[in-house]
């Protein structure tokens, strides 16, 4: 046992999906993709162009078992209670991308009480949406910089720098009530530039999640900074959970998905970081 456990900690995964390059424009593989889901039993919540670029697209979708899981076997989990397919229109052709359940479970889901649980439940999400996937293709390939479990779990771009657990507190309200109100409210007031691309709320539990993007040149920059093969890790979220509003530290989700990428870089992602985080912060104020 022991040793199974040590093999499977060493298991690098990689946090994409490709399933290959369509003759179809983006309208259309975003119809057929969302009628696809959906007729496979996932619950899509939203869909959105990032930074206004017709050629890409990112559509959100979920399930009961993976937000069952999400709210339930961790602290701020919630993070990670949906997948995301991304579209990539060049021309009249589009490439088809999808986040890699297991990728991001490892990386939010750090529950070691229960991990043989959340690991049957990953794979079990990974299938059914591969296979609702594959009538686009039924041997997708995986792509970008692979990380092992163990390091997913404990992740951190440079040592001197944010992990999972140093999430970033936006706000503290009276309630679970004013918290989503007030967030709900500032973006889609378009505070900061901010724009909704999905919402989920578990009511019995008081978490919520907003996937806010921005219409200004941060996500344009952001676009630039990743390359458009990363679309399917967008957008980012804020977390509600009783009264307080969260979000990940850019200079851990950003970097979390391209972990290869060069501490050459580091300036401008410590940039980007700074507007994201100024841009949630904006959507979690009140208004005195």
């Amino acid at each position: 046992m022991l040793f199974v456990g040590v093999f499977h900690s060493a298991i690098a995964i990689k946090p994409f999906y490709g399933f290959g390059t369509f003759d179809k424009n983006v309208r259309t593989m975003t119809t057929e993709v969302t009628k696809t889901l959906v007729n496979n039993g996932f619950e899509v919540v939203g869909m959105y162009h990032p930074s206004h670029e017709d050629s890409l697209c990112v559509i959100i979708f979920t399930c009961d078992e993976l937000t069952s899981m999400a709210t339930g076997v961790g602290d701020k989990a919630a993070f990670g209670s949906t997948i995301r397919v991304g579209i990539i229109g060049k021309g009249q052709q589009s490439l088809l991308t999808m986040l890699n359940p297991h990728y991001f479970v490892h990386a939010y889901f750090n529950s070691k009480a229960n991990g043989e649980d959340v690991e049957f439940m990953t794979s079990k999400i990974d299938s059914l949406a591969l296979s609702a996937m594959s009538v686009f293709s039924k041997s997708p390939i995986k792509y970008g910089d692979d990380l092992s479990v163990e390091e997913l779990s404990s992740y951190r771009f440079l040592p001197t720098m944010a992990k999972f657990n140093d999430v970033v507190e936006l706000g503290e309200f009276d309630e679970y009530i004013e918290a989503i109100t007030v967030v709900r409210q500032n973006i889609m007031s378009g505070v900061g530039d901010a724009e909704l691309a999905y919402e989920i709320c578990f009511e019995d539990k008081e978490i919520a999640v907003f996937g806010v993007t921005f219409n200004n040149a941060v996500e344009k920059e952001l676009l630039e900074f990743l390359g458009v093969e990363y679309i399917s890790s967008l957008p980012f979220e804020v977390l509600i959970q009783d009264n307080m509003a969260y979000m990940l530290s850019p200079k851990y989700r950003i970097p979390l998905y391209k972990p290869g990428l060069s501490s050459f870089k580091l300036l401008k992602l410590m940039s980007l970081s700074s507007e994201i985080k100024d841009g949630l912060y904006g959507v979690s104020e009140v208004d005195e």
